[in-house]
Order: structure tokens, then C-alpha cells, then sequence
């Protein structure tokens, strides 16, 4: 189990990262499979199959789902027939994460899938481990730490907002208390990969009953093109400052004394 920390920060609070593209259903996946899995075994040697659930009209159907693994388990890319992504828990810095998620998109160029791309996402998990004697409210701007009345204390606290930016909505969701027991946010589909230092940390809090708090920052892009590596990759180097800004636009001054 890898506990090294992700992102440059002194003390970064980054714990999962994820690159989405979602697109038309794809109910040929299977056949490109073997043709994707070759392309990328170098660097995803390791192969587990799954299903996803997908509610489409009237009746739920199983569709098939294909995760491709690192040796090391820090990275994973998923295949599906209504989206493709990879997802890491080893992050040195946005280029080194574009990087292979540029390796994953020009691997899909190369196997010819012609995909309809419906959107792009982006998605970062940071994860509040209060020092002793803080609160994971004290990590956040002033602005979104809700109401605390008299006589009363938080024990679940979520704040979320929408921003628009120009071509993409970058979706803000912070948790400070996050809910008891809740360490990743709701709804949210972890592929099986090893754990950084700082969801280790989280988790050691919560079976100590102590509060921990998530920022769940996810940039979204609307496409609607026919799959091409080069235009969404520019997309993404855009989605990735804007990641960036909201993220840091959420933090306290302690934070940043901390983290950063």
C-alpha cells in the first residue's frame, strides 16, 4: 500500500483524480478492448473485469466494464460503453497527469473507436485532516462554513454551487464536517487503487470517531464532436486551471499556510 503524497504542495490535501470523457453509448466496447489493452500494457499491465449498472428506460441493464491497472496500483484507466476514464491516486502535477491521460486518448485515436464524445470531465478530491485543535471548518473560506447557532456543533455540514466559466461549469462541493463516517463523497465510484498518506490519515480519524471534511472539485465540458485526441486534450489543459482557481478560491488562510 503506496503512502506517498500526491501533488507539490508542502502538504497537499489532494487524495483521488479523474478524467472522464462520457460519451454515446458504445455497445461495440468489447471488440476494441483487446486492441485498447495492447496499446496501453505497458503501462497498465493488469486486467479486472466488472459491470455497471445503467438504468436506460423502463428496465436497469448490466453493461460490461473493462479496468486496466498499473502495476503499482496508482493509476487505472476504465473502459465502458458510455464513458472512458482514467483515474489516479499518484499525482506529481497536472502535466505528469495529462501526460498519460494523453497516452490513454491517443491509444483510443489509434484503435479507430470513432466515439461520439457527449462531454468532458474532471474531477479532484481533496481531503481535510485537521490539525490538532482545528476544525475541518477552519480549513475552508470564511464564506462557506454555514452557521454554527449557540449551544450547538456541527456533526455534517455540505455547501455546493455551480460556477460558469466560459465553454465549461465547474461544480463545487464542500463537506466540513463531512457527514460521520463518510470519507469519500456520496455517489462517488473509486476504482480499487492503493490509497495516498492523506485518505490513510482520514481513514485512522474516522475509526477514532474524529471529523475529517472533502472539497470535491469537478470541472465539466459539454463536446458533442466525433472523438479527437488533440482537440480534447487542449480541453483538458483548460478544465485543469479551472480546477485549479475554484479549489483555491475555496480554501482558508490556514489552509494555505498549511498546505501549500
Amino acid at each position: 500500500m503506496t503512502t506517498t503524497a500526491l501533488g507539490t504542495w508542502r502538504k497537499p490535501p489532494l487524495a483521488y483524480v479523474v478524467a472522464e470523457l462520457v460519451i454515446s453509448p458504445y455497445y461495440s466496447m468489447a471488440a476494441k478492448v483487446p486492441g485498447l489493452q495492447d496499446r496501453l500494457r505497458s503501462a497498465f499491465p493488469r486486467t479486472i473485469e466488472a459491470k455497471e449498472l445503467v438504468i436506460d428506460g423502463a428496465k436497469p441493464s448490466a453493461q460490461p466494464l473493462w479496468q486496466l491497472m498499473s502495476v503499482d496500483l496508482k493509476h487505472g484507466v476504465q473502459l465502458g460503453t458510455r464513458s472512458i476514464s482514467l483515474h489516479a491516486t499518484s499525482y506529481v502535477q497536472s502535466s505528469d497527469f495529462l501526460g498519460r491521460w494523453a497516452e490513454v486518448l491517443d491509444a483510443i485515436q489509434a484503435a479507430e473507436l470513432g466515439a461520439f464524445v457527449e462531454r468532458a470531465g474532471l474531477r479532484y478530491i481533496d481531503l481535510i485532516v485537521p490539525k490538532e485543535g482545528r476544525s475541518p471548518a477552519d480549513y475552508l473560506a470564511p464564506g462557506l462554513r454555514g452557521i454554527e447557532p449557540e449551544g450547538g456543533s456541527s456533526t455534517g455540514a455540505m455547501w455546493a454551487t455551480a460556477f460558469q466559466f466560459d465553454g465549461s461549469l465547474v461544480n463545487l462541493r464542500a463537506a466540513a464536517p463531512a457527514p460521520q463516517g463518510l470519507l469519500l463523497p456520496p455517489e462517488f465510484n473509486a476504482l480499487p487503487l492503493n490509497k495516498p498518506v492523506v485518505m490513510l490519515e482520514a481513514e485512522k480519524r474516522l475509526k477514532a470517531e474524529a471529523s475529517i471534511g472533502f472539497v470535491d472539485t469537478d470541472c465539466i465540458k459539454d463536446i458533442a464532436k466525433v472523438f479527437d485526441a488533440g482537440e480534447l486534450l487542449g480541453a483538458y489543459a483548460e478544465m485543469q486551471k479551472l480546477t485549479s482557481k475554484t479549489f483555491k478560491a475555496a480554501l482558508s488562510d490556514i489552509a494555505k499556510g498549511e498546505w501549500m
